[in-house]
């Protein structure tokens, strides 16, 4: 563990707000689904302009406001990326730790970036304070610290490789792409995509790791390497010794309504957790059975048996992310 000062006047600073907006390009208004409910994200930087990472990375800490709901999801996003540490098209964490801010700090306004001027606003420059930070392979000793750290008035923080791709509901939202969705990605790319998921969701299953908050947020699509990327495991369990079958089942429930079903259809099923910034008894409360839905270009683009699949899923047919990979498998095999 080292001691790291946060000051924007000579070291290591957090910038520009990266949680708060879907986007604001392209368009003339601002999207505010993807504000977290348990932590904010920064760009984190340094004066010098140099960091140890390939770029800067991002800088999610717990809301001061919210520490007795966000504690136990950032229990639980530690011990799924320490343990995950390796599985390709996971967001890595870099580097996690605690943040213990100046007297009288004031958090900078959650502000849609539509200008330049506003995005300055967001910025989180003006926060001062002492950083204590863990290497990964410190993650035992820093959730030992956890507790008592939180009593003596640090926030924890991780840092996370900070993507830079769209994510897929830029791509695949039939309202946000106003409908040319159906161009952004082939059927190829789209069956290609939940293979890859399938196959990400595999291994956190064997290791003891549910994600469960399958919104198109937090997937993101690296078009020069035709990789699909996970973020925020935080409403997502480690359970590596009590896995049970039913809490396996209800990940790939909320996998199928959700982001199957929006890059299939365009929207998530009717009736699934709404897209926002979603709490734990959001998606338990979540009914365990959906009927697809489909507009008429969705008709046209879907094939019998990929219509056949996406029903079968919404029902809870596939109870595995290798059953699911399976069958997904069967489909490319036809489209190719």
């Amino acid at each position: 563990m080292q001691q790291i000062r946060l000051d924007s006047q000579d070291g290591y600073y957090l910038a520009e707000p990266l949680d708060t907006w879907l986007t604001a390009g392209q368009h003339d208004f601002a999207i505010p689904e993807a504000g977290g409910s348990s932590a904010r994200v920064f760009l984190y930087k340094h004066i010098s302009g140099k960091t140890p990472f390939n770029r800067d990375p991002a800088f999610k800490v717990m809301r001061h406001d919210k520490i007795s709901y966000a504690r136990p999801l950032f229990l639980e996003e530690y011990n799924i990326l320490a343990n995950l540490r390796g599985v390709s098209n996971l967001t890595p964490m870099l580097q996690a730790g605690f943040l213990k801010t100046d007297a009288n700090t004031t958090w900078p306004s959650e502000i849609a970036p539509l200008t330049k001027q506003m995005e300055k606003q967001g910025q989180g420059v003006n926060i001062k304070g002492d950083l204590a930070v863990f290497e990964v392979d410190e993650i035992d000793d820093l959730l030992a610290q956890f507790e008592e750290r939180i009593q003596d008035g640090w926030l924890p923080f991780l840092l996370l490789e900070r993507r830079w791709e769209d994510n897929l509901y830029l791509l695949c939202d039939a309202g946000y792409t106003r409908g040319n969705f159906v161009r952004n990605l082939s059927m190829k790319q789209v069956l290609d995509i939940s293979v890859q998921i399938c196959t990400l969701l595999e291994e956190a299953h064997n290791r003891g790791a549910s994600f469960l908050d399958h919104k198109l947020l937090h997937y993101y699509w690296n078009e020069f390497r035709q990789k699909v990327i996970i973020i925020d495991w935080n409403i997502g369990h480690w359970q590596p010794n009590n896995f049970s079958p039913e809490v396996q089942q209800a990940d790939m429930i909320q996998l199928s309504s959700r982001a199957l079903h929006h890059i299939f259809t365009g929207r998530q099923a009717p009736g699934s957790v709404a897209v926002g910034p979603n709490r734990p008894e959001d998606i338990a409360n979540a009914p365990t059975h959906y009927k697809a839905s489909y507009s008429f270009d969705v008709q046209n683009r879907l094939n019998e048996q990929e219509i056949k699949f996406l029903e079968l899923a919404l029902d809870g047919f596939y109870k595995t992310p290798s059953e699911m990979k399976a069958a997904l498998q069967g489909l490319q095999s036809k489209r190719n």
